[in-house]
């Protein structure tokens, strides 16, 4: 099923999916059998089952910016974005594991409520089963004589959740123009997702009324965060949106320059300039060209040209004025072209090495 045709169907069945998920630890434990021993399954306390089952639940929901990763382009994305997803002359650019929170709001805001639910479902179901029903007074003693609990539970589920897609959002808008931070911060909600599914069993020895304080506190937090860091996400994506459209408009000029018979093979250019140049291989020859002035069909110079059977190869290299892809021949000077995402880059030079010494493309191989 395409993403864009996902409803909020999809987030009530991963909810339950997770909730399965956390249920293992809790009836493992319960069980007093320790999987992470030897094969004569060492016994656990079933004391830890409470925690270890609310800690997993945590752990799931801190997890959410991840959860609903496909790399097709998110649900509202514009049709030029997805043609350049399926661009075959260049390198395809995968969406980041992030991209969820880019799709409708309701679709995210959805998550952490239903997640939260399924969470607060499962513990009821624990609690039924559980050999350590908890001290009276406290969430997990009194999950079934009071709704306070459930409550407690629910908003800190539902916190752990938005507060792991704030996160998400801000990686994601950072993912094309400043990859360190998308990098940062995609470690960061891996670790705070850990530590808040170790400390989410002090939750369960809270008194109700406390419980549901810290965690409505929490939940306003989240919530507010998730709002300006979705909508700074979506922002920055559609800028990168009609960049990725500059460049397919360039590409469109340099196919308007091309001769009867004549196919493009491969290209590569910085995508965040669309007024750079462009290095391109067809079946008759490979170029270096430029827009001149403005990026329209027809509107570009061809600044230099070889025959494929010059090609020596192709190299990337990092120098004082930038990432540079450097295209070998034998006889006459390289074609260099300086900019561009340097793992596009490589996978460019790659491509031309294969045609220069197999007569190939990568892909017409398998």
């Amino acid at each position: 099923m395409k993403r864009d045709r996902r409803s909020t169907g999809t987030v009530l069945v991963f909810g339950i999916g997770f909730t399965v998920f956390a249920s293992f630890p809790f009836f493992l434990a319960n069980a007093g059998i320790n999987p992470l021993t030897d094969h004569r399954f060492r016994g656990i306390n079933p004391d830890q089952a409470p925690g270890l089952g609310i800690g997993a639940l945590f752990l799931v929901a801190a997890l959410a910016a991840f959860v609903f990763y496909e790399d097709k382009p998110p649900a509202g994305s514009s049709r030029a974005s997805a043609d350049h997803a399926a661009d075959p002359h260049g390198v395809k650019r995968r969406q980041p594991p992030t991209a969820f929170v880019r799709d409708p709001w309701p679709r995210v805001f959805a998550v952490g409520p239903v997640w939260a639910a399924c969470g607060v479902i499962a513990t009821f179901i624990w609690h039924t089963f559980a050999k350590n029903t908890g001290v009276p007074g406290t969430v997990w003693g009194d999950f079934t004589e009071s709704p306070l609990p459930a409550f407690a539970l629910l908003c800190g589920l539902w916190a752990a959740a938005n507060f792991s897609l704030t996160l998400g959002a801000i990686a994601d808008a950072f993912n094309r123009t400043l990859w360190a931070i998308f990098l940062i911060v995609s470690v960061l909600i891996a670790i705070l997702a850990i530590t808040i599914g170790v400390v989410a069993s002090n939750l369960l020895t809270m008194s109700p009324p406390a419980g549901l304080a810290v965690t409505v506190a929490c939940l306003i937090i989240t919530t507010v965060a998730l709002v300006p860091a979705r909508r700074f996400a979506v922002t920055r994506a559609r800028a990168t949106s009609q960049i990725d459209a500059a460049h397919e408009t360039r590409l469109q000029s340099l196919l308007s320059t091309l001769g009867p018979g004549e196919n493009l093979m491969l290209h590569f250019a910085d995508r965040e300039n669309p007024a750079g140049q462009i290095l391109a291989a067809t079946n008759q020859r490979l170029l270096l060209a430029a827009p001149t002035g403005t990026a329209r069909p027809g509107q570009i110079h061809i600044l230099d040209r070889a025959h494929p059977g010059q090609l020596r190869g192709a190299s990337t290299a990092f120098r004082p004025d930038g990432h540079t892809t450097s295209v070998h021949f034998r006889d006459r000077p390289d074609m260099e072209l300086v900019g561009g995402d340097p793992s596009a880059a490589d996978t460019f030079a790659e491509a031309l090495n294969s045609l220069a010494t197999t007569g190939r493309l990568p892909q017409e191989d398998t």
